[in-house]
């Protein structure tokens, strides 16, 4: 929700100052976070000692970086070129040595063992598949309507334009939480979960068959908008669900982090199509209507694929697992009720 809705706040500070004021924009509401959090989010009674895993994160980070940026600048440099080989070989390397020291680790960034299994694995893959579905959304759209009119399908928007575009995405993800919840609550996660995935699905379809009026370009973000929704709400409750209360911290930490590998998946992978479906008119460069329709059909396509996985993730009424310290073990009601209410 927040992205959505920053989206069209940063057109505005785009178009009518320098790009470089993005980022003390930024600072003001991240600083305002922290200090609302500090003031309103209580601690939890639960306590697990331990310390930060510092080479955990930094290795993380490492594999994170290169991986997204070779798949990025595949297109431009060139998929058999030395830096995006060497970027992908960077990325294999890192990581597999991140894994194993994570699992010898006696207090990990990431608890692999317990992530592994299916019913935290499956909503954490549900994770990057709804976060790759969702920001190919508001990618496409910002740069399909902003094509120049020698394309023959372009708008012209300005950035301001653009951003209202934007708008009701964000709207309708804020209006729309409370039914999630209801969702979840009446039928379980995993339906919210399968539910998103196919309204996703379905608002690309609608930006296949038509992305050349603006009012249809908007109907169709705004039913993926809908989808991600619903999307986006599950996986934190079905994790919440199949971890000890002790872990919840950590395991839902990680499923924010699959979710913006996914949108950063998404990114890399949308620019290296857009890239290679390039045309001209009138001294004039723009990406071609294939290629954003190219876009639309593999974010559907993602969005279907979390759509199928959903139903695969092991039934609530499965037991949770169990920590041997003290105060460990499952409140699940009580969390999920916070959670669904939030």
């Amino acid at each position: 929700m927040g992205a959505a809705l920053g989206l069209p706040l940063a057109a505005l500070v785009v178009q009518y100052a320098d790009w470089h004021a993005m980022f003390w924009v930024t600072a003001a509401p991240s600083t305002a976070g922290l200090l609302l959090t500090r003031w309103a989010v209580r601690e939890s009674p639960v306590r697990s000692p331990g310390r930060f895993d510092t080479w955990g994160a930094l290795g993380l980070a490492a594999g994170l970086v290169c991986l997204p940026l070779a798949v990025s600048q595949g297109g431009q440099w060139g998929w058999g070129s030395g830096p995006v080989l060497g970027l992908l070989a960077d990325a294999v390397v890192v990581l597999a040595v991140w894994w194993r020291t994570q699992l010898r680790a006696e207090q990990p960034l990431v608890h692999l063992r317990l992530a592994s299994g299916r019913r935290v694995a499956l909503p954490h893959l549900t994770a990057l598949l709804a976060g790759f579905a969702f920001y190919a959304n508001s990618l496409v759209t910002a740069q399909l309507v902003r094509a120049p009119a020698e394309s023959g399908y372009g708008l012209e928007l300005s950035i301001v334009a653009t951003g209202l575009c934007l708008l009701p995405n964000g709207v309708i993800m804020l209006a729309l939480l409370p039914v999630s919840a209801r969702v979840s609550t009446a039928r379980g996660p995993r339906v919210t979960l399968t539910l998103g995935g196919a309204v996703m699905a379905l608002g690309y379809a609608v930006r296949i068959v038509d992305s050349r009026e603006l009012w249809v370009i908007v109907l169709g973000a705004a039913v993926v908008a809908t989808g991600t929704t619903f999307a986006y709400s599950a996986p934190p409750t079905l994790i919440l669900r199949a971890v000890p209360v002790e872990q919840t911290a950590s395991a839902n930490g990680v499923n924010v982090l699959m979710r913006t590998v996914g949108q950063s998946v998404s990114s890399a992978a949308v620019a290296a199509v857009l890239v290679r479906h390039t045309a001209s008119a009138g001294g004039t460069e723009f990406r071609t209507l294939g290629g954003y329709r190219l876009a639309f059909a593999l974010a559907g396509t993602v969005a279907l694929v979390g759509c199928a996985v959903a139903p695969a993730i092991p039934s609530d009424t499965a037991p949770a697992p169990r920590s041997g310290g003290r105060g460990a073990g499952r409140e699940g009601p009580a969390q999920e009720t916070a959670l669904e209410g939030s």
